[in-house]
């Protein structure tokens, strides 16, 4: 099923300005959840980089000033750990998804979704598209998709309607927030030897 897919600025930002979702704190939040992400390393199992870009990337949404003040709150319904704006009916969960993210490809989450995510997903499927109007009754589930590469980050927030085994296969829409090639990619900083051993100072006894 094809998706409603906006990519030009001019309609992006005014879509994110009306889900309460600047495009600058999008932006924002992925330099940060990237710096977090580079601390893992390589040899890492492969779960390992998914999750801690749903940790660091949850945990920032919730503690970003700017979204409270536009009336988003931590969210734990459903026992899907997000961000919920109440007025609007949006649902937005941290997702890390595939080299798909931001071009006119499908991405697909890396990590599989869960029963409840998976339940919520089904609940998207056959409900009104861009469901932040506000007399939608139900709320919607969205995903902050954010690839994390050494080449570059990428970014979407868009509306899964449709997953088969824990991992999407549609989105009603897809708002692409950077596409690849435009934000610098994630660097790991190796600390050098000889700063990483502070050496604990000499105490010595009075008399």
């Amino acid at each position: 099923m094809p998706s409603n897919l906006y990519i030009d600025e001019t309609v992006v930002v005014p879509l994110l300005t009306q889900m309460r979702l600047p495009r600058w704190v999008l932006l924002d939040l992925a330099s940060k959840i990237g710096g977090e992400r580079a601390n893992v390393a390589a040899h890492e199992p492969p779960p390992v980089a998914g999750f801690e870009t749903w940790r660091w990337g949850t945990r920032y949404f919730r503690e970003d000033q700017t979204l409270k003040d536009f009336g988003w709150l931590l969210c734990e319904e459903d026992q899907v750990s997000g961000i919920r704006n109440a007025e609007l009916g949006i649902k937005l969960v941290v997702c890390s998804t595939d080299a798909n993210t931001g071009t006119l490809k499908t991405p697909h989450n890396v990590t599989e979704r869960g029963p409840a995510s998976r339940r919520l997903i089904g609940r998207n499927t056959g409900q009104m598209k861009l469901g932040f109007i506000k007399d939608e009754p139900r709320v919607d589930l969205w995903y902050y998709c954010l690839h994390l590469s050494e080449k570059y980050i990428s970014i979407e927030v868009s509306r899964p309607n449709f997953e088969i085994g824990g991992f999407v296969t549609s989105f009603s829409d897809r708002i692409i927030v950077a596409k690849p090639g435009e934000i610098p990619g994630i660097r790991r900083i190796v600390v050098p030897e000889d700063f990483a051993v502070v050496p604990k100072p000499q105490v010595s006894r009075k008399g």
